[in-house]
């Protein structure tokens, strides 16, 4: 019985719930990605050590999520890719994209929020001057922007299922994008922050 047959005998194949999980796992990180641009938006124009606190708890939850949602898009993408797509150049591209969006998350946003977390004075009241540059950590927003356009750039993938080149060339494009918006960013809050400083 060929392929045609088996899905019209049996639509829901492992192939249909695997691609159903691949797509839930891709909500579920663009939901951690967009909860993580409100806290740290939050975080860093926290005023008080409970505002602070709380920001820091709204990053710190994500991370439940994030990784089951990462892990779910790999699983499923390995699995399909072997059963129904094969080794193509923009799944080998989109795979390795979506493995340096979990590095990034776990091994720099992750432990830097979770820094910032266990500096924060345990009683309510102003928040630190040394406390306060933590909060305006740059390589936060820097990983956070990074990760949004590669994020991007699988969705791109995904969407157009181009070749090899044209995969490699796009990831590099999302991620020189979103470091450039993360510069462009900086410099805008720098020039803001001189600008009140020299105010009378």
């Amino acid at each position: 019985m060929n392929a045609w047959h088996e899905s019209k005998e049996d639509p829901v194949s492992v192939y249909t719930i695997s691609l159903f999980l691949h797509i839930v796992g891709a909500l579920g990180l663009f939901a951690v990605l967009s909860v993580e641009w409100a806290g740290l938006a939050q975080l860093r124009r926290a005023t008080g050590v409970a505002q602070a606190r709380e920001s820091a708890r709204l990053l710190a939850g994500p991370r439940a999520v994030g990784g089951p949602a990462s892990l779910l898009i790999l699983v499923t993408g390995i699995h399909m890719t072997a059963t129904r797509w094969g080794p193509q150049g923009w799944i080998v591209v989109g795979l390795a994209g979506m493995v340096i969006i979990a590095v990034l998350s776990i091994a720099v946003s992750g432990r830097r929020t979770a820094a910032i977390a266990r500096v924060l004075p345990t009683e309510d009241g102003p928040i630190p001057a040394a406390v306060r540059q933590r909060l305006q950590d740059p390589v936060l927003p820097l990983a956070l922007r990074v990760r949004t356009a590669l994020f991007l750039g699988v969705v791109f993938l995904m969407a157009t299922e181009p070749g090899t080149g044209i995969s490699l060339t796009a990831l590099a494009v999302a991620a020189i994008a979103g470091v450039a918006a993360a510069l462009a960013a900086r410099e805008e809050g720098d020039h803001q922050a001189r600008a009140v400083e020299s105010q009378p």
